[in-house]
C-alpha cells in the first residue's frame, strides 16, 4: 500500500514541473523552427510547437519522485520507458515526417515491452497468445487514436486531463495504485500545460504531446487490468478516427481541408471529411472555445461512465 504522501507529492512534482518548463521549451522549440500556424484563427499566427516535451519531463519528474519515496517498480519502469519511446516517436515524425505505415510499425514495436506487465485475460476469459499479438497493435492504434484528437486550443489537452483523471479514478476505486499514479501524474502535467494551451494557446503539444497520452493512458489500463472500464473512458477517441477514417481514410494532415473561420466562428467546409469537432460545427458553427467544451463535456460523460461501471463491478 503506497502512502498518500507519495501520491501527493509525485502528482504536485509533475504539475510544477510542467507548468515551469513548458514556457521555456515553448520559446526554445519557437527558435529552432518548430512552429505551427494557429489555423483556426483569422490572423493565422505562429505558435511554437513540440511543447509537449514539457508533459514529458513533467511526468517523469513526477515518477522519479514517487520512486524514491516508495521505491522503484518494474511496472513503471517498463511503462516509463515505452512511454520514451514513443515520445521519440513523436518527435522523430515533426522532423522527418513518417508515413502512415511507418508510424504504425513503429508504435506497434514500442508497445511489445507492455506483454511483460499484461494479464492475458479479458472479462474473466483467458485469451492466451491471442492478447499478446492484439496488445501492441491496440496499443498503436490508441496512440494514434489520441493524436487525431486535436487542432483545436486545449482540445487535446483537456481531453487528455479528463480521461487520465477517469483513468485514475477507476483505479482508485481498483485498488490499483501504480494506474492510479501513472493516470494521476499524467493529468497533473496536463492541467499544468493546459493553462498554456487553452485558448488562446501560446504553445501546441505537438506529436511528442499527443502520442505520449495515448501510450500513458492505454499502459495504465493495461497495468491495472480495467480493459473494458478503460475502453469506455476512451470511447470519445474511438468516435473521432472512426468518423476520419470511414469518411476520409488514412490521409496525411496537410491534404485535408482546414475548418473554416468566419467572424470568430467556425464551420465545417463542404464535401470534406468527418471528426468528431466537425460533426458539431456541421450541426451548427460556433466559436472554437465553445466546440472544445462541447467536446470536454462528452469526454467527462464517457469518464463517468467508466467510473461509473467500475464502481458497479467492485
Amino acid at each position: 500500500m503506497y502512502s498518500m504522501h507519495g501520491i501527493i507529492a509525485s502528482s504536485l512534482a509533475a504539475f510544477i514541473t510542467t507548468f515551469i518548463l513548458t514556457p521555456v521549451f515553448a520559446e526554445r522549440m519557437y527558435r529552432a523552427g518548430f512552429r505551427g500556424i494557429d489555423l483556426h484563427k483569422e490572423t493565422k499566427k505562429e505558435i511554437p510547437e513540440q511543447g509537449g516535451i514539457a508533459i514529458v519531463a513533467g511526468f517523469f519528474s513526477g515518477l522519479i519522485v514517487f520512486s524514491f519515496l516508495e521505491g522503484i517498480k518494474l511496472d513503471i519502469i517498463i511503462i516509463s520507458l515505452v512511454a520514451l519511446a514513443v515520445a521519440g516517436i513523436g518527435f522523430y515524425d515533426r522532423i522527418k515526417r513518417l508515413s502512415a505505415r511507418e508510424k504504425a510499425v513503429s508504435l506497434t514495436l514500442a508497445g511489445i515491452p507492455l506483454i511483460f506487465i499484461a494479464q492475458p485475460t479479458f472479462m474473466g476469459v483467458n485469451l492466451g497468445i491471442i492478447y499478446y499479438i492484439s496488445l501492441p497493435v491496440l496499443f498503436m492504434f490508441t496512440c494514434n487514436f489520441t493524436n487525431m484528437l486535436a487542432g483545436l486550443n486545449g482540445l487535446e489537452i483537456g481531453v487528455g486531463a479528463i480521461s487520465s483523471s477517469g483513468i485514475a479514478a477507476i483505479a482508485y476505486i481498483k485498488g490499483e495504485e501504480i494506474s492510479m499514479v501513472l493516470a494521476l501524474v499524467l493529468a497533473l502535467s496536463l492541467i499544468a500545460f493546459l493553462y498554456y494551451n487553452s485558448y488562446p494557446a501560446r504553445v501546441f503539444p505537438g506529436d511528442v504531446g499527443t502520442l505520449f497520452i495515448g501510450s500513458v493512458l492505454f499502459s495504465a489500463i493495461i497495468a491495472g487490468k480495467f480493459e473494458l472500464e478503460g475502453m469506455i473512458v476512451l470511447i470519445p477517441y474511438v468516435m473521432d478516427a472512426m468518423l476520419k477514417l470511414v469518411s476520409a481514410g488514412v490521409m496525411v494532415r496537410e491534404s485535408q481541408k482546414p475548418t473554416l473561420v468566419r467572424h470568430g466562428r467556425l464551420y465545417a467546409p463542404e464535401d470534406s471529411n468527418f471528426s468528431l469537432v466537425r460533426l458539431f460545427l456541421r450541426i451548427k458553427p460556433m466559436s472554437e472555445r465553445q466546440v472544445v467544451f462541447l467536446i470536454y463535456i462528452i469526454s467527462a460523460v464517457f469518464a463517468l461512465a467508466g467510473v461509473g461501471l467500475e464502481h458497479l463491478l467492485t
